[in-house]
C-alpha cells in the first residue's frame, strides 16, 4: 500500500516543480510576458512587463490597460495590424511600435506573439507572446538616419531651387523633399499676406499613405496672424519649434483634426529675407520624436538660403521689367 502512494506522490511532486520552475521564469524573467484577449484586454502579464510599461505591478497594469488599442500604442492602427497578422499567420516576430508608457513617455517595442485557438472549434481564445524595450537602438537609428537626412535635405533642396526660376515652380518639390528626406507624412509651406497681416498656406505634400481631408482643408483654407498657432509662432519668434506630440501641447490648434490624421510629431522653421520673415513650412509625422537640434540648425539656414532665392528671383523680375520698358 505504502508502496502504492509512493507511486502516486512522485508525479504530483513533479508536476509541483515544474509548476514551480514556470512560475519562477515567469516572474523573474527580464523581458515582458503577456496574454491579451482578441478585444484588447490584458489577461496576465509578469512584472518585467509592468515595469517596462511605467507600472507599479501587473494587476495595475492590467486595471489600468483596458483597451491596448488606444491606451497603449502611440499609433492605434498598429493593435490592428498585430490582430491582423497574428490571425493570418498565427504569429508576429519582431513587430516594433512607439507605445506609451504610463507617464505618457514613449518608448519603441518588439513583440514576438502567437494566437492560441481551441483545438476543438478553431477559435481564438487569446494572443500570448514577449515583448523588450528597444528604445536605445531605436534612438541610435534614429541618430544615424537623422544624420543622413540632413544631408539628403539640403541636396534636394538645392538641387529643386536650381532647376527653376521662380519658387513657385519649386515649392511642392521643396515640401515633398523635406518630406521625403526625413520620412514625414505631410508638409506645408506658408507666405506672409502682407496685407491682411496673416500667413496661407499656398502649397502642401503629403505620403501616399496619408489620407486626411479635413486637416489637409483646414491648413490650405487657414490663416494665421502672428503668435498664433505653428506657423504664427515661428513667424512672430523668428525661430523653429519642434513638437513632439502635437496632441498634447496646449497651442497647437489644430489638435483634435490631427488626431483623426493620427498626426504626432511636428516641426516648422522660418523663410527669412534678411531679418525679416516672408514664409514658414511645417511638417508632420504619425511618429513621435525627439527634437533634433542639429536637424532644426540645418532646416533654419535653409529657410535663410529660400528666403535668398525668393530676393534673387524678386530682383530677376524687377530687372527684366526695366529692361523691357527701357526697350520701349
Amino acid at each position: 500500500m505504502n508502496e502504492q502512494a509512493n507511486t502516486n506522490v512522485e508525479p504530483l511532486e513533479a508536476l509541483r516543480r515544474a509548476e514551480q520552475r514556470y512560475q519562477s521564469i515567469f516572474e523573474h524573467c527580464l523581458e515582458g510576458i503577456f496574454q491579451t484577449t482578441p478585444d484588447g484586454k490584458y489577461l496576465c502579464t509578469n512584472p518585467a512587463l509592468a515595469r517596462i510599461y511605467g507600472y507599479e505591478s501587473p494587476d495595475a497594469l492590467i486595471a489600468a490597460l483596458t483597451d491596448i488599442g488606444t491606451q497603449l500604442y502611440v499609433e492605434p492602427a498598429r493593435r490592428a495590424e498585430f490582430v491582423r497578422l497574428v490571425r493570418e499567420e498565427g504569429k508576429v516576430i519582431d513587430f516594433e511600435s512607439q507605445v506609451y508608457r504610463r507617464d505618457r513617455g514613449v518608448i519603441w517595442i518588439s513583440e514576438n506573439a502567437r494566437v492560441v485557438r481551441d483545438e476543438v472549434s478553431g477559435k481564438v481564445l487569446y494572443y500570448e507572446g514577449m515583448v523588450q524595450d528597444i528604445t536605445r537602438r531605436k534612438a541610435a537609428e534614429a541618430e544615424r538616419d537623422q544624420a543622413n537626412a540632413r544631408l539628403s535635405v539640403q541636396y534636394a533642396v538645392a538641387l529643386s531651387l536650381a532647376e527653376v526660376r521662380h519658387l513657385g515652380d519649386a515649392s511642392k518639390k521643396i515640401v515633398q523633399a523635406i518630406c521625403e528626406s526625413m520620412h514625414w507624412d505631410f508638409g506645408g509651406l506658408w507666405r506672409v499676406d502682407m496685407i491682411a497681416n496673416v500667413l496661407r498656406c499656398v502649397d502642401t505634400w503629403n505620403s501616399p499613405e496619408f489620407s486626411a481631408p479635413e486637416f489637409v482643408e483646414a491648413t490650405t483654407q487657414g490663416a494665421f496672424a502672428p503668435g498664433t498657432g505653428l506657423p504664427g509662432r515661428v513667424w512672430s519668434s523668428r525661430k523653429a519649434f519642434w513638437i513632439p506630440d502635437v496632441v498634447v501641447d496646449d497651442h497647437f490648434l489644430r489638435a483634435e483634426l490631427a488626431v483623426s490624421a493620427g498626426l504626432h510629431g511636428a516641426l516648422a522653421f522660418p523663410i527669412m529675407q534678411g531679418d525679416e520673415v516672408i514664409g514658414v513650412m511645417e511638417f508632420f509625422s504619425k511618429r513621435i520624436y525627439t527634437p533634433d537640434d542639429g536637424l532644426l540648425s540645418m532646416l533654419t539656414a535653409l529657410g535663410a538660403q529660400i528666403g535668398s532665392f525668393i530676393e534673387r528671383e524678386r530682383m530677376a523680375d524687377q530687372l527684366a521689367l526695366y529692361v523691357t520698358s527701357t526697350e520701349k
